[in-house]
């Protein structure tokens, strides 16, 4: 499976990048498990951290399968975070299971944004749907 990010990611600074990719693991990770189809997602993030130092933290988290540390990003404008969380909603329903480790982790990370309990519920409903659609 090809995967394609809805977040323009050359439009992300360095430090977003990182912080995007760190989510990335933490929403693999979520439900203590990595699914085949999750594995591609991971496959990307090496186009999105160009810091080895960066990338092999990132590897170690996987290999123990410790979720990462995610603080709050700074900066990063609304629209480009409702795409953030779109990709990584794909990554929870990538399995075709949308757990409810992953739904707590989309909400932590919504709220850690600045999303609303309204919006991040539309989300969620987002991620339900898109794993009846088989996405």
């Amino acid at each position: 499976m090809e995967v394609d990010f809805k977040t323009k990611i050359s439009e992300l600074k360095p430090l977003h990048r990182t912080w995007f990719a760190t989510a990335m693991v933490a929403m693999v990770l979520a439900d203590g498990s990595i699914a085949r189809s999750e594995v591609d997602f991971i496959m990307k993030l090496t186009a999105l951290v160009k810091d080895d130092t960066t990338m092999d933290r990132l590897k170690k988290f996987i290999q123990f399968q410790t979720i990462p540390p995610l603080g709050s990003p700074v900066g990063i404008e609304k629209k480009i975070g409702m795409s953030m969380i779109i990709d990584l909603i794909r990554i929870a329903v990538a399995d075709k299971d949308f757990a409810p480790a992953e739904k707590d982790m989309i909400e932590k990370i919504g709220k850690s944004m600045g999303f609303s309990r309204e919006e991040l519920d539309k989300l969620v409903m987002y991620g339900f749907e898109l794993m009846a659609k088989g996405a």
